[in-house]
């Protein structure tokens, strides 16, 4: 999986694309606005941000800090409804790279980027060697609503 899959997935969904950098890496980011009734009534303005970290390793202080200025990107881009009134955002933080310590990886899975208000930040890593891609394996409780939607787009984005 590389940025350039990522991002003709995006294009593929039209979803709106930028290109910028987090932590001083090229980083493409997808912005996308969803209104469902399922949602009780609200709006999800979602931005997928994608970063290749090439063979640095990824440890849970790499995607807390990545985690970190993507949520900060997404707020100071988000155009909406005011948070919290019928409106949240999630950032889906997606790292590419050759080594991720299995301390980043148990992160991915059980979810620990913590809460935000009216928002979501969900950490995604991929190993660029074996392909594997580790994300959430439940659905917590604050947001469950959207977690089903988040899971089908990383996969659709991300697995091949």
């Amino acid at each position: 999986m590389s940025l350039t899959s990522i991002k003709k997935r995006l294009l593929s969904k039209n979803i709106l694309l930028a290109e910028d950098t987090i932590l001083r890496q090229q980083t493409v980011i997808g912005y996308d606005k969803q209104f469902r009734w399922s949602w009780m009534v609200t709006q999800l303005n979602t931005f997928y941000v994608a970063s290749d970290l090439k063979d640095a390793t990824i440890t849970v202080e790499t995607i807390e800090s990545h985690l970190k200025e993507a949520f900060n990107y997404g707020k100071k881009n988000y155009k909406g409804w005011p948070r919290g009134l019928q409106s949240a955002i999630g950032v889906v933080n997606i790292l590419i790279a050759e080594n991720i310590t299995e301390q980043a990886k148990t992160y991915c899975k059980k979810l620990k980027s913590g809460k935000k208000w009216a928002g979501f930040a969900i950490p995604v890593v991929i190993d660029a060697k074996t392909k594997e891609v580790f994300f959430f394996d439940k659905k917590p409780m604050w947001g469950r609503i959207y977690f089903p939607y988040f899971k089908r787009m990383i996969e659709e984005l991300t697995i091949s």
